[in-house]
Formats: structure tokens, sequence, C-alpha cells
């Protein structure tokens, strides 16, 4: 990932590398939409836990997402919000691009409005998500 100050054309090229060797967080929201779909499921490692917040995350077969099949995903509308806003991060604080994605057309930049409000809205989500559980673990429940 790579930090920018505004974020670069995209068109996804339907590679599937971001379906590949990832750590993808589940959140309360994920798992609803994915409900039915428990065996592409896992818990994280406490690690994992403590680096993104989520206790679930996406299971990943000789290393790639479990809904990956011929380089689609099987459960696209289910998709969790990690895989909706890749190649970005947009948080409140910060744009951020994966760098390898091969859709990433660096010589512009796209009206990002809608697209930030959004992933700052997810990224305010994930945080109170975060603040609320550890205040559970604070208190032992």
């Amino acid at each position: 990932m790579v930090r920018v100050d505004k974020l670069p054309r995209f068109s996804c090229r339907l590679c599937a590398r971001c379906c590949h060797a990832k750590l993808i967080p589940l959140y309360p929201k994920d798992m609803e939409r994915l409900g039915g779909l428990a065996g592409c499921i896992e818990e994280t490692s406490p690690a994992e836990s403590a680096l993104t917040g989520a206790g679930y995350k996406m299971k990943m077969v000789d290393g790639r997402c479990a809904l990956l099949r011929d380089r689609r995903c099987t459960s696209y509308e289910a998709r969790p919000d990690t895989c909706r806003r890749h190649p970005f991060i947009v948080t409140g604080k910060n744009l951020l691009v994966a760098s390898t994605c091969k859709g990433v057309d660096w010589s512009g930049t796209q009206e990002s409005d809608g697209y930030t409000k959004l992933s700052v809205g997810i990224s305010r989500g994930v945080d109170r998500y975060m603040e609320e559980r550890d205040g559970r673990l604070r208190r032992g429940g």
C-alpha cells in the first residue's frame, strides 16, 4: 500500500491477484452478508485480531480465497467490505492504494467524493466496533 493525496483511476482487470495470500478480515456486516457460507470463514489468530479488530477472516485454500473459482468470486454480492474497497483503503486520515494492483491507472485521478464518504463511513464503523470490543474485553465480557 502507498499513501496518496488523490485516488488514481481504477479499472479491475479481473486478474484475481487480490484474492490470493491475503488477510481478509470479516466484521459484523460481512458476517451477516456471508451468513450461509460458514465453510469459507475461520477465526483470526490473536495477532490478526489485534491488527484488524476482527474475530474472523476469509479462509484461504491453497493460497487463495475459498470463494474464488476460475478467477471469479462465487459470492460477489456478499463479498466482504475489504474486497469491495480494494485496491483502496480510505480512512479519515489516509488514502492508501495497493501499489501492485494491475487495475490502478497512475496516469490520472478519479473523482473520489462518493467513494471517500463511503470508505470513511466504513472506517468509522470499524473503529467504533473495535472500541466497543476493546471496552468489553477490558470489562471482562
